[in-house]
């Protein structure tokens, strides 16, 4: 994730046009992730029309204009998401950029007007820890059981899409084993000891070692 820094000067270097943007490359994304609903929240963890993780929201400017992106804007959702496109690429939306045919230059070239004010967000609910809150348990550590996992252990949630190696640097220190940031067969074999499943010489978390750890997070509530 970039330094705050970096963050305000790609939003200050965005260009500016009119309101309402014509549809566009990001509509498509939006098609593909939330069937174009800009003020969409399932209760998946994920809001508005590109689908933002509030920690990426915050990260990448959109506090400015609400307080989730739901609330926000067509025009500055897009804004928010062309400051991600720069750090992070089309792969921040792994699977609907390539659907969407998003690319660094495609992306950047809309020009949206954001405008300056905050939009006035309604009352969110109470958060509350019911059945749509908890993680399926489909062995597959994607965004929800990465956030879930960083959530446990106290790191930074930053809407990534797999354990990366600051989580996985995490792990390995409250399982005790050596810091590398890398997941392999020492790591595999104290992750299911944590967890109280057999050893299967596993070299990465197979399928049933994320079932594990699912089940893990929900019984904890992460």
């Amino acid at each position: 994730m970039a330094s705050a820094t970096t963050v305000g000067a790609g939003l200050a270097t965005a260009a500016h046009a009119k309101a309402d943007a014509p549809w566009n490359v990001w509509d498509r994304v939006a098609s593909c992730e939330s069937g174009n609903n800009w003020s969409i929240n399932t209760g998946n963890g994920f809001y508005g029309g590109l689908q933002f993780t509030k920690s990426t929201w915050q990260a990448f400017g959109g506090a400015k204009y609400a307080s989730s992106a739901q609330y926000a804007t067509r025009d500055q959702q897009i804004y928010v998401a062309q400051a991600t496109l720069r750090v992070q690429g089309p792969g921040a939306w792994p699977v609907c950029s390539k659907k969407a045919g998003l690319t660094r230059a495609n992306g950047a070239a809309v020009r949206v007007d954001p405008g300056s004010g905050t939009k006035p967000a309604p009352t969110p609910a109470p958060p509350s820890r019911g059945g749509n809150r908890a993680l399926v348990i489909d062995g597959i550590i994607g965004p929800l059981t990465t956030a879930s996992t960083q959530h446990w252990l106290g790191v930074r949630q930053d809407g990534a899409n797999r354990l990366n190696s600051r989580t996985i640097v995490a792990l390995q220190a409250r399982l005790g084993v050596h810091q590398d940031g890398v997941v392999g067969p020492v790591t595999t074999a104290a992750m299911q000891r944590y967890l109280g499943i057999a050893r299967d010489g596993g070299s990465h978390f197979n399928y049933r070692t994320a079932v594990a750890l699912q089940k893990y997070l929900n019984s904890k509530g992460m």
